[in-house]
């Protein structure tokens, strides 16, 4: 379960297609610990009934996910051949161009103490609440910072993910189901225009559910 190996994460995510998620790679995802309906023994468990091979706990400025799987099943990953690969993850709110959004880190360090000030399962405030702030905390903690669901704010995408570019964020939650759909899909129009637009920057496409409720292959 080691985070440090963000050579093989950044190779995960340049695997990524519009059909990776969400049995195969599920980059987004809450628990209990934040506000999530599973709780974080409750999604690996149905992480190994899917047979997802890699996943990221994402919960609202919080790790405890990750933390209380770390302690309660290593034994469990050290057994297994096939096993889903858990990578340490977390959704941070900040100011990006003057917008609220959401930026998802994964693959850090979450003893890191430049992300202290994320852990606290609420929004930072001053100068820790600007996007540039916690992309640097992130790449600080040898971890990916991505930007989370691109049209779900009061700004146009394409202007969201020039500037994410402009601060270093090395990647775009590109595929995402925008239209809640009971089995999930990303939306193709918008999500095939944000990939153009990733990819005009040189940015990572990412993937995942956004899951809240009672199953990883839903929002």
């Amino acid at each position: 379960m080691s985070y440090f190996d963000n050579h093989k994460l950044i190779k995960i995510i340049k695997s990524i297609t519009k059909y990776s998620c969400p049995k195969s790679i599920n980059f987004h995802m809450h628990s209990t610990y934040s506000d999530g309906s599973l709780t974080a023994l409750e999604i690996y468990k149905q992480a190994i009934e899917l047979n997802i091979d890699h996943y990221a706990i994402t919960d609202h400025h919080s790790v405890d996910a990750y933390i209380e799987l770390s302690k309660s099943i290593d034994s469990i990953y050290k057994d297994r051949y096939n096993f889903p690969k858990l990578w340490t993850g977390i959704e941070i709110t900040c100011l990006l161009k003057g917008c609220l959004v959401h930026v998802l880190g994964l693959g850090f360090d979450h003893k890191s103490k430049y992300l202290l000030p994320y852990f606290d399962h609420k929004s930072a405030i001053g100068n820790e609440l600007l996007a540039s702030t916690v992309v640097d905390s992130i790449h600080k903690a040898n971890g990916i910072a991505v930007l989370a669901h691109p049209a779900r704010y009061k700004l146009p995408f394409d202007l969201l993910i020039k500037e994410a570019s402009k601060l270093n964020f090395d990647g775009v939650e590109t595929w995402y189901n925008y239209e809640r759909a009971h089995n999930w899909i990303p939306s193709e129009f918008v999500c095939d225009k944000i990939f153009d637009c990733a990819n005009s920057y040189s940015l990572l496409s990412t993937c995942g559910t956004d899951s809240h409720g009672l199953s990883l292959l839903r929002r």
